[in-house]
């Protein structure tokens, strides 16, 4: 999936791209009088689209939508491994990453900044795609719909992404504003979120609508088996669920719970083809060949770069023969050797994207699961048992359990409390979800458990939120850091 090259021209006395109202995707900054041609690798001009756009423009326009998907996504799994202490970067050519991410204070220029403008970026360009689709010639109503269904379901993903990212600081989404307007206002965690949801609903329609017209561009591998409108809109309603749950969690949206039923019922969850369907899903799909993204997290052996947090490994649960938890060995090697970089003692490798046959051995073509069926089911058993079906729930984590772990059912039962179950649950996410998108960070904010989290030593932080990065607070006249809300 190579991303389509143009070229942007900025006209004025003054460029300003703050992130919420960035011009276009790949330009982070710029400063100065007179015009500017930037090279744009993830995007066509916003000339070329608005202006006469046509079926095989705006199939290279998905084609760099998709490429965007990718933004800031190898630096969200890393810096939330550190937050949630999944682990730890002890390559020791960066003293932030043993002090600022995991001691504080926050930086706002710093890494603690970070996963912000990618993601915008792509919002960017997913809104300027939206705007060319009703005028676009040599397309059919349904493709339209399908082309915006698709659109719109990374857009609000994209959102949903950043509003976990700062919580309760908020986010902009008014941000399809032209570049001299005032930058789009913030609003709340609550409103960011639900706004997601909405645009995740308005996508499921579109999606719904173009029926058995395929997409009118090139799927990426990463999709296989959803890349028809129809199998797409069940990776939505996955999103969707996702989402809700997150919503129900994180800002106590009650109603969330039965919303989330629904979506995921609609998804592609299943209980048949046991282990092999928990796999069964969207992929960020990574290759070797040039020009293409490579997988971010693996790497050899012999890299002193990434480790797993010692308490994942005295964490698992182990088997009736009592060997740990099969998806701690199947994800995490031994390195042969002990790193204590600042008092961070690293003993043992995330290498669950390496060689198969060989986990010493990097694979920088290895995918990285999006949503999959494993994840689903256990959303499912999250939503089950805060609406009332809780033996289900149970059955659902006890899928998981045996089937990706090898371990026992678990003991508890749907007579259980509510804590314990919580406990049950975010374990099990934990191991399957290690090192593929931050979960235990996110799940320990949801669910007010973060200052359980493991703290290596005295003085380190254990972080509620990024923070609002320190260009958007000066162009909002506010002192750094700040919370524009």
């Amino acid at each position: 999936m190579t991303p389509t090259t143009e070229m942007t021209r900025l006209k004025g006395p003054r460029i300003r791209v703050l992130l919420g109202s960035a011009i276009t995707a790949g330009v982070l900054s710029l400063g100065a009088c007179g015009d500017f041609d930037v090279t744009n690798t993830n995007a066509p001009t916003v000339e070329t689209l608005t202006g006469s756009p046509t079926r095989t423009i705006l199939g290279r326009a998905a084609t760099g939508i998709f490429a965007q998907s990718f933004n800031d996504i190898g630096t969200e799994i890393q810096f939330y491994a550190l937050y949630g202490r999944e682990g730890y970067n002890l390559l020791g050519n960066d003293p932030r990453e043993t002090g600022e991410q995991i001691r504080g204070p926050a930086d706002p220029t710093g890494r603690n900044s970070g996963i912000w403008t990618g993601p915008y970026a792509a919002i960017r360009t997913i809104n300027t795609y939206l705007t060319a689709l009703p005028v676009a010639t040599g397309m059919t109503a349904a493709e339209v719909s399908a082309s915006a269904g698709f659109a719109k379901t990374l857009k609000a993903w994209h959102l949903h992404r950043l509003a976990v990212r700062t919580g309760e600081l908020g986010i902009p989404i008014d941000v399809d504003r032209p570049i001299n307007d005032e930058p789009a206002p913030f609003v709340s965690f609550p409103a960011a979120m639900e706004a997601a949801s909405a645009l995740m609903e308005e996508a499921a329609a579109d999606l719904a609508a173009a029926g058995s017209t395929p997409f009118p561009f090139t799927v990426p591998p990463g999709f296989s088996g959803f890349s028809t409108p129809a199998t797409f809109l069940q990776f939505n309603r996955a999103l969707a669920s996702k989402i809700l749950v997150h919503r129900a969690t994180f800002v106590n949206c009650a109603a969330c719970w039965a919303q989330a039923s629904t979506a995921i019922n609609a998804s592609f969850v299943t209980a048949s083809g046991l282990p092999n369907s928990l796999s069964t899903g969207v992929n960020y799909g990574y290759s070797t060949a040039a020009g293409e993204p490579v997988n971010p997290v693996s790497e050899p052996l012999t890299n002193n770069r990434l480790w797993v947090h010692p308490s994942l490994l005295s964490g698992a649960q182990t088997k009736a023969n009592g060997e740990p938890d099969n998806r701690l060995t199947r994800k995490v090697t031994d390195a042969g050797r002990s790193i204590n970089l600042n008092d961070l003692v690293g003993t043992h490798k995330p290498t669950l994207y390496n060689s198969a046959s060989n986990p010493a051995v990097a694979n920088l073509g290895a995918p990285i699961p999006w949503i999959n069926n494993e994840e689903l089911l256990l959303l499912r058993a999250e939503i089950r048992w805060n609406t009332g079906a809780k033996a289900g729930a149970i059955d659902d984590i006890n899928l998981v359990r045996v089937n990706s772990g090898g371990l026992a059912p678990t003991s508890l039962g749907a007579g259980s409390a509510d804590a314990a179950f919580v406990t049950e649950l975010l374990y099990n996410r934990l191991y399957s979800l290690m090192w593929a998108q931050g979960t235990r960070w996110i799940d320990a904010r949801r669910y007010g458990r973060t200052q359980q989290l493991p703290q290596d030593r005295a003085g380190d932080t254990r972080f509620e939120n990024m923070i609002v990065p320190a260009g958007e607070c000066t162009a909002r006249g506010l002192e750094v850091p700040c919370s524009p809300l």
